[in-house]
């Protein structure tokens, strides 16, 4: 390994302890009345070596969003969410009801990881281009993972006839989104069960409604 590698190495491990210590301080104590210098102390990192790994506190909630969604900083790692692997097992489904099913799931793992950072994300991104694009952009790769599902629903001859693909995408961003999941779950006190159960139905009910089953 070169100097160079290393270099790199110990400046991903220490974007990962940034931002795993500013996940905690913003979720706990709200992304406005904290400071870079609370995350430098909780990430056991100076100051100067937060703004080197993030020039602003706003980078700081995009790496944040990162590291949440894809377990890495985009910096570190190009990633397509629909080259995941619950991604693809939706895609290649033949059940309609399963494959519904299978999205809920991946998206309830998603959201769990990633739901409270993003609601921050979008609270901010109003004031703020740098937040406003994170947001845009995270929200842009969630509708074309849905959009997969619509595809292979309408591939099928599955989808809820008289439906256009782009409002089921948009049912899918809205139930599937991080509000639900915020105020039913962070919130609400459902558990994540609870919520997949609910967002399975709804949407059955929705998209498919030739294998929806009530009270099943």
């Amino acid at each position: 390994m070169t100097s160079g590698d290393g270099r790199t190495l110990r400046a991903v491990a220490t974007r990962a302890r940034v931002t795993q210590a500013a996940t905690r301080l913003f979720l706990a104590d709200g992304y406005g009345p904290t400071t870079i210098t609370a995350v430098g102390r909780a990430a056991g990192v100076g100051v100067q070596t937060v703004y080197y790994s993030y020039p602003t506190k706003a980078d700081i909630l995009v790496g944040c969003l990162d590291h949440a969604v894809d377990g890495a900083d985009r910096r570190d790692a190009q990633r397509d969410l629909a080259d995941q692997a619950w991604v693809r097992a939706v895609v290649a489904e033949a059940d309609p009801a399963r494959r519904v099913f299978l999205h809920v799931r991946g998206f309830a793992e998603l959201l769990g990881r990633a739901a409270g950072v993003q609601d921050l994300v979008r609270s901010a991104a109003p004031g703020d281009a740098v937040l406003r694009d994170a947001w845009e952009r995270d929200e842009t790769r969630r509708r074309a993972v849905h959009g997969l599902l619509v595809d292979a629903l309408v591939a099928d001859g599955s989808l809820r006839p008289g439906l256009e693909p782009l409002h089921a995408v948009d049912l899918l961003t809205l139930l599937l989104g991080p509000e639900p999941w915020n105020a039913l779950v962070r919130r609400g006190g459902w558990s994540a069960l609870a919520w997949a159960r609910w967002a399975h139905g709804a949407l059955l009910a929705d998209l498919v409604p030739s294998r929806w089953e009530p009270g099943a």
